[in-house]
């Protein structure tokens, strides 16, 4: 479980619908004793659309939410939404076997987003 705030220099990443937000700048709550600490280097989308933060909810890996239901799903867009507003989105969690893009430097954002034009090196 990398970007824990341990193994990673004191980085701290965590997930909401494949979005991976960088929480570092809020140690105190996704660090280690933090009231957020099991969102650190996990997946929290699950535990998010069921507004608990019950340990078997995160993810170490992606999760397709495939048994949530609409209203769970609503709640996960909501948090994901409020993440956006409050960190920078750093990268994306990576389905099972979906590889890695890696982005020429004149490659930009669209409101928050990833353009779909941007070219990638292979």
């Amino acid at each position: 479980r990398g970007y824990n705030g341990i193994e990673s220099n004191g980085r701290i990443l965590t997930a909401v619908y494949g979005d991976l937000f960088d929480v570092s700048r809020r140690s105190d709550l996704y660090g280690i004793g933090g009231s957020y600490s099991l969102f650190a280097g996990r997946d929290a989308t699950r535990a998010l659309s069921k507004m608990q933060l019950d340990p078997s909810l995160f993810s170490n890996e992606y999760d397709e939410l495939t048994d949530i239901t609409d209203k769970e799903r609503a709640t996960a867009r909501n948090w994901h939404e409020d993440f956006r507003e409050k960190y920078d989105i750093v990268g994306h969690l990576l389905r099972p076997g979906e590889k890695p893009s890696v982005y020429l430097p004149e490659d930009t954002a669209i409101d928050g987003g990833y353009n779909l034009n941007d070219k990638k090196r292979e």
